[in-house]
């Protein structure tokens, strides 16, 4: 729109039949700056618009043919018409035509004769408050657009007024029409679930006469029965202590919500098997230890796991052995009662709990059940195995009145029962006790052992997956026992927990860690950072703030240099006590990082209400990323999380190549683990730092390729051919006969197309496929072969586990050209998700149609 404060011209059309009305405007705006269209009739004046595109229109309402009322109502209709002014011209200044006139839709009025000196200041003014207007439009469209793609919307109400104010994004959360349904409160309140409808009510009527503002998640229900998950919060508005407005936003967060759920259920559930893993079960056990305990009844826990695993998974492979457990986990189940709980801690090791029993001779029925489901050979990819179980049993509260004396005396027991050769179960007795006796012992030697200088650190590098260099290490202790030698942290450290021994361990930690990295920076690694790890009663008992700060100030290291590790437990104890002790750890200006992420209580609303700035995912992730589509997956989950809220990512436990390329692929920030070093005392780690020891050239992020063909057939001389074709190509190219060895190339390299045959004896090629859809979804997979199984071909091309099907003989070019398409699309990650996959093409056998 035309602005003459703006512009160079401002264009004002003058419908008016008068020739001397249109010779006294145009004599009293000319000179103003503005030009005038001028047109004699409503007809003329419609058309005039449409080609002038004024800033203003002035309209006499006395016309031959069309009135100035017809014409400003049928003005407002056309393109562009909605917001200009219209300024009505009449010799009638009853009440009638001006509200008429107003019905029609003009902005204005101004009665004939009138002062022509004057109009240009009218019309200017008129000018100003239309921009205003068009500049208000512009910001609620753009806020309206930001609420749309935020999912929130706002409210308000004012004191007085049961009818207040719903922005758009508000109707559309509520599943609302904003032309029937009215912006009340109750309205809003009939959308609630009825079980949580008086709570909102409560905390708006504390809102209302109190002026208290709330915060809360609640759902809604819209009309066609869906829910959505809201975050609803308000305040209220004072001005001199008197309340004006009350206002408040509603933000969708279903999405968010089903986010959550699904990383707690990965968080809670054992990655290949499905059942709970050892946070499920701890809680679970925690619930039945406390009914059976004001119910005076009993309780079992088994723990069992396979005889002789070990030597089947290293003669079949991990694979093999993954499929073996799930089926082992599957029988478990159909063993156990309603109520009862089968979980899997890892490896073989799987614990079966039974609640409510009322004796102990009640768990010998479960025992012989879980015991005759191993009677039947469990068939693995066509192979009969006979597999059998060694299982020890503990019974509350005879072996134990926790969560870990459960376990343990279960865990006694199922080494007396491997004692005894296996294949049967072992009920805990009390000449199991020695191991309470070794705990006493340990204890009494702990005791002392800091003051006789028995401690001590060692360090384990922390790799940037960016530059393969070392640019951290963690601060783990050591026992050096006079006569048992080097003791293991698992053995004396739940024992310091316990005695309290762990504070001045825990002080000693810290300060000999933080010296030590300061005569590191002194000796040439002045980025190095250390990681030192803090307990839950550590943060109970002592000001750990004052301490990090006292630490600091004596050793003169640099804040920012400090990493402490918090556990998930930690975290659970006072929230607000320890938020704010981290927030005065943050001020200091240490870095926090939570430890084992995902195997505690695994909340994910202590990365939103604590200062954390690094996740560590824990090492019974990593060991299954490489063999476990849902082991893949929670990494992922847990890597992309971290990303979205800007933490650094570190995984534990990395050993093999496969895990490093994983955790490369899917943008992790480090690593820790036996792949690169164990742990070293501080002078082999001085040393390893000056070799400036790195990960090999490939194994950093900066240096991974990407243009690596994987071609697997089980004959030698396809092999050989393809080979032959592709020379000249400046592909990386991996070959093997067996599906299997492929699995392993794929989980040691970049690989970003595989070329397959379709018929193995060992593997069909298209299972080979559906398994690399779903390991490495991003990887282009084409499917070669001399056998044409259409329907089967068709639907693995309709399901996308075979992006392009080529038939045996092939052309020489045709096959290059496919490859070099595939690589393409495997480099544009859009263009893979966004095409679909394509038909099959190349020779087909005479007699054989193309597929559709």
């Amino acid at each position: 729109m035309n602005n003459p404060e703006t512009d160079a011209i401002a264009r004002v059309l003058v419908i008016d039949d008068d020739p001397q009305t249109l010779l006294l405007v145009t004599e009293a705006l000319e000179p103003e700056g503005f030009a005038i269209d001028a047109a004699a009739s409503g007809t003329a004046g419609l058309d005039a618009f449409g080609r002038a595109r004024p800033a203003l229109v002035l309209l006499d309402v006395t016309m031959p043919g069309m009135s100035g009322f017809e014409c400003c109502e049928r003005l407002r209709h056309l393109p562009g018409g909605e917001r200009v002014p219209i300024v009505v011209l009449t010799g009638h200044d009853d009440d009638a035509s001006i509200a008429r006139a107003f019905a029609a839709g003009a902005t204005d009025f101004i009665s004939k004769p009138m002062r022509w000196q004057l109009l240009g200041h009218r019309v200017r003014y008129l000018l100003r408050a239309s921009d205003a207007l068009e500049a208000l439009a512009r910001s609620q469209a753009s806020l309206a657009h930001a609420q749309e793609l935020a999912h929130i919307g706002n409210w308000e109400y004012r004191p007085g007024s049961s009818v207040g104010y719903w922005s758009p994004e508000v109707y559309r959360i509520l599943g609302l029409d904003g032309r029937c349904d009215p912006p009340r409160f109750e309205t809003l309140a009939q959308q609630i679930p009825e079980g949580e409808r008086a709570e909102l009510a409560h905390l708006f009527m504390k809102l209302h006469y109190e002026g208290r503002g709330y915060r809360l998640e609640h759902r809604v229900v819209r009309g066609n029965g869906t829910e959505r998950f809201v975050f609803h919060q308000a305040e209220a508005v004072h001005e001199n202590g008197r309340l004006i407005l009350l206002r408040g936003t509603l933000q969708d967060i279903t999405e968010r919500k089903a986010h959550e759920a699904r990383i707690e259920y990965l968080a809670n559930h054992d990655a290949l098997t499905d059942l709970p893993n050892r946070n499920l079960l701890s809680d679970r056990l925690a619930q039945a230890i406390a009914q059976a305990r004001r119910g005076g009844q009993s309780l079992a826990t088994l723990v069992l796991d396979l005889d002789r695993f070990k030597f089947i998974n290293d003669s079949f492979g991990h694979p093999f052995g993954d499929a073996l457990l799930k089926d082992v986990a599957a029988r478990l189940q159909t063993a156990i009662r309603a109520g009862d709980t089968v979980a899997r801690l890892g490896g073989d090791e799987f614990v079966i709990m039974l609640p409510g029993l009322a004796s102990a001779a009640d768990a010998d029925v479960v025992v012989h059940k879980v015991l005759r489901k191993f009677a039947d050979p469990f068939v693995v990819a066509g192979h009969e195995l006979h597999v059998t179980t060694s299982m020890g049993v503990s019974i509350y509260p005879d072996d134990g009145t926790d969560i870990e004396t459960l376990l343990k005396s279960a865990d006694a027991a199922l080494y007396r029962a491997k004692d005894g050769g296996g294949n049967g179960a072992q009920l805990y007795t009390v000449a199991m006790g020695v191991e309470v006796e070794q705990r006493a012992e340990v204890e009494n030697a702990l005791h002392g052992a800091l003051e006789r200088h028995e401690f001590e650190l060692h360090y384990q590098p922390k790799v940037d997956l960016r530059s393969g260099r070392v640019r951290g290490v963690e601060a783990l202790i050591r026992w050096r026992h006079p006569e048992a030698g080097l003791i293991a942290p698992d053995r004396f450290i739940p024992l310091a927990e316990d005695t309290g021994l762990i504070l001045p361990i825990g002080e000693w930690v810290l300060r000999t860690a933080c010296a030590q990295l300061k005569a590191w920076h002194a000796g040439g690694h002045p980025e190095l950072s250390m990681a030192v790890n803090v307990s839950a009663r550590q943060f109970r008992q002592q000001d750990i703030p004052d301490l990090v700060a006292a630490v600091l100030a004596d050793t003169g290291l640099t804040a920012r240099h400090l990493e402490l590790e918090l556990t998930e437990s930690l975290l659970v104890q006072d929230r607000e006590a320890v938020s704010l002790a981290l927030r005065r750890l943050k001020q200091i200006g240490v870095m926090l990082s939570l430890d084992d992420f995902g195997t505690g209580y695994s909340n994910l609303s202590y990365l939103r209400d604590f200062p954390i700035d690094v996740v560590k995912i824990d090492r019974s992730f990593v060991q299954d990323v490489t063999s476990s589509v849902t082991g893949a997956s929670l990494a992922k989950s847990i890597i992309a999380m971290a990303r979205s809220l800007d933490l650094t990512t570190v995984a534990e436990g990395v050993e093999t190549e496969g895990q490093l390329r994983f955790l490369n692929t899917h943008r992790c920030d480090a690593i820790q683990g036996y792949y690169f070093s164990r742990p070293l005392p501080s002078d082999d780690l001085a040393a390893l730092l000056r070799a400036d020891t790195r990960l090999p050239p490939d194994g950093a992020r900066g240096n991974l390729g990407r243009h690596t063909l994987l071609l697997v057939d089980d004959e030698k001389n396809i092999l050989a051919a393809l080979n032959r074709a592709l020379r000249r190509e400046d592909y990386h190219v991996l070959s093997t006969t067996s599906p299997q060895h492929a699995l392993e190339l794929l989980a040691t390299h970049p690989v970003g197309v595989i070329v397959c045959d379709g018929r193995m004896p060992e593997m069909h090629g298209m299972e080979l496929l559906c398994r690399v859809k779903r390991l490495y979804p991003d990887i282009v997979r084409i499917m070669l072969s001399g056998y044409t199984d259409f329907d089967s071909v068709t639907d693995a091309i309709n399901e996308c586990a075979v992006h392009k099907y080529i038939a045996k003989p092939w052309d020489e070019r045709v096959l290059r050209k496919h490859i070099a398409e595939a690589f393409l699309r495997r480099d544009d990650p859009l263009h893979v998700r966004g095409l679909p996959c394509s038909p099959p093409e190349g020779g087909n056998e005479p007699g054989h149609p193309a597929f559709p």
